[in-house]
């Protein structure tokens, strides 16, 4: 799994570093994206992009999804539907996605529902974001009357990954201003006010 392109491709722009804890064994690692490959590391570096937790079946199932080389549809949903609600957990712990005031100017709504929409089937995977005391909660499923819902198919999910990862790196107001731009074109194509 280390070594397949297809796997690094997908996940070029969404990570250099990850910390990964694997909740039934308690294991913890660091995975090093390395443009064509990765590299694994024992132990969570403290330079790592996101901290997440995974289960052992989790792990063994992405390594099957890139034995072949290609992901597909499926799989692709596969690998998002586990990732999509650590990596948004993870993001919001970013001070300046909580912040009041850059939330109010993003117009962004304090109570948000977000389906991961399976690209052939009735299937899905969904959670909601609920800003509440200055900080974003992250429930996995759905609760109560969402102000904006948003229905993203795994490229959906993946692009706003790459999006919100570039401008955690860039860190200045240009490249907040870049993705606050590139976020309101995207949420008109796959959100809804409620």
């Amino acid at each position: 799994m280390l070594d397949k392109r297809s796997l690094a491709k997908y996940f070029e722009g969404v990570f250099n570093k990850i910390g990964i804890e694997v909740e039934d064994t308690g294991e913890r690692f660091t995975v090093i994206h390395r443009s064509d490959k990765f590299e694994m590391v024992e132990g969570i570096s403290s330079d790592v992009d996101y901290e997440i937790k995974l289960k052992a079946q989790n792990i063994s199932n992405m390594k099957a999804h890139g034995d072949d080389g290609v992901i597909n549809a499926e799989e692709s949903f596969r690998i998002m539907s586990v990732l999509f609600t650590p990596l948004t957990i993870a993001s919001l712990q970013n001070p300046v996605l909580s912040q009041p005031f850059f939330r109010k100017l993003s117009g962004i709504e304090n109570h948000i529902t977000v389906y991961l929409d399976h690209p052939e089937t009735d299937e899905y995977a969904v959670h909601t974001l609920i800003y509440i005391n200055k900080e974003w909660i992250v429930v996995p499923g759905a609760h109560g009357h969402a102000k904006r819902v948003f229905r993203l198919r795994p490229s959906d999910a993946i692009d706003y990954q790459r999006q919100v990862f570039t401008a955690l790196n860039d860190g200045s107001l240009k490249g907040w201003q870049s993705f606050k731009k590139w976020y309101f074109n995207w949420r008109k194509s796959v959100s809804e006010k409620r």
